[in-house]
């Protein structure tokens, strides 16, 4: 039996090298998902805020049009009433025209 510069026997030897070696690649796979994982949440964390920013420029612009819908409507209501209540005073004037004349 050969002996490496350790003293350990070759067979021996070579499974330890060879399970050094698969610990590095598991440890070096290892860092590369944790970094991929990383990198994905940084991306998702991003589109998060991006999309946040999205809505609230949305909801921003729905309450700006809620509101000139409300001003054209309090607008539109107001009219309205003036219309009836020149309606109502033209048809008083001419009732009172009427009585007017019949007397």
């Amino acid at each position: 039996m050969c002996l490496n510069p350790a003293g350990v026997p070759w067979p021996r030897w070579r499974e330890h090298v060879a399970k050094m070696e698969m610990e590095q690649v598991f440890e070096k796979k290892l860092k590369e998902k944790i970094q991929k994982l990383k990198d994905s949440e940084q991306e998702l964390l991003r589109r998060h805020e991006q999309m946040k920013k999205n809505l609230e420029a949305q909801h921003k612009e729905l309450e700006e049009k809620r509101r000139q819908l409300e001003d054209e409507k309090n607008n539109w209501e107001a009219q309205q009433r003036v219309l009836e209540q020149q309606k109502l005073d033209s048809s008083r004037t001419l009732e009172k025209n009427k009585k007017k004349k019949i007397f």
